[in-house]
C-alpha cells in the first residue's frame, strides 16, 4: 500500500514577491492554528485573503467574518464548479 504525503503549497514555491512576509500564514498543523488565533485576537477589522476553498478555507473564512474581518477568498476551482457569475460572487 502506498500513501501520498500532502505537502503544503507555499507562495515561495512560485517566487511570489513578498511571499516571506510575516503576515502570511499556512494552516496545516495545530501550531499553525494557534498562531492564527493569536493574530485574530490581536487584529480587529483587518482585511484578509484566504487562498483555497476546501473545508478548512471556508471554515476559516467564516470564523474570520464572525470576528469582523473583511475576507476575500481566492478559490480557483470555483470556476470549474459554478457559472462565472456565481463563482465571482
Amino acid at each position: 500500500m502506498v500513501f501520498a504525503s500532502l505537502q503544503v503549497v507555499r507562495l515561495t514555491d512560485f517566487r511570489v514577491p513578498g511571499a516571506d512576509a510575516k503576515n502570511i500564514f499556512y494552516l496545516r498543523e495545530i501550531d499553525d492554528a494557534d498562531k492564527l488565533v493569536e493574530v485574530i485576537k490581536a487584529k480587529k477589522n483587518a482585511k484578509v485573503v484566504v487562498v483555497g476553498g476546501g473545508y478548512i478555507g471556508i471554515e476559516l473564512s467564516a470564523a474570520l467574518r464572525i470576528n469582523n474581518f473583511d475576507v476575500s477568498m481566492l478559490v480557483p476551482e470555483m470556476f470549474r464548479l459554478f457559472t462565472s457569475d456565481i463563482a465571482g460572487f
